[in-house]
């Protein structure tokens, strides 16, 4: 199980670094897009469009990506006087009780609301604009369904005290 779980996460990873480069392309898309309109007087409705489906996509897309290195947030406050056994447990809980039945419920309701805007063939409202707003709402179920598939292999690794290849421990450190 553990190296279907480990496995799980290199897959996540390579998802996570891919998406991460959208980033660099939305800088460009800004400048690009301030200095036709500023310079220029020019404006283009698409690129616009453009720079909010890049910056779906790569939020979307990054967040299980950040649970592969223990990036989300917490109460550290508190969490960090825990002892790396509760550390283990409240992350365990954490996943079992509230992250995956919420991502759960946001898949099932995610789909619905992309497969809605497919059959509608749903674009941009703006005249102009991008078409395929249905696949940026697709990026929706997509990113539960990845961070449900990592919550899962989370919840293993946890489970078995994985450590990391340096030595520290990487879940619940």
């Amino acid at each position: 199980m553990r190296s279907i779980a480990e496995s799980i996460e290199r897959v996540i990873t390579i998802i996570g670094r891919l998406s991460s480069w959208s980033m660099a392309v939305l800088l460009i898309a800004i400048v690009t897009q301030v200095t036709l309109r500023y310079a220029y007087g020019i404006t283009n409705t698409a690129l616009e469009d453009s720079l909010w489906y890049l910056f779906a996509m790569s939020m979307v897309l990054g967040l299980s990506y950040t649970m592969t290195v223990d990036g989300h947030v917490r109460v550290d406050f508190v969490y960090q006087k825990y002892s790396d056994k509760m550390k283990r447990m409240v992350d365990l809980l954490g996943i079992v009780f509230f992250l995956i039945p919420l991502y759960a419920f946001l898949l099932w309701h995610g789909w619905d609301f992309t497969v809605k805007a497919f059959l509608r063939g749903e674009s941009s409202p703006n005249p102009g604009g991008m078409p395929w707003l249905w696949l940026v709402k697709g990026l929706l179920p997509l990113s539960c369904l990845l961070l449900l598939v990592e919550a899962v292999a989370r919840a293993i690794l946890i489970a078995t005290n994985k450590r990391r290849k340096d030595g520290s421990k990487r879940h619940g450190s």
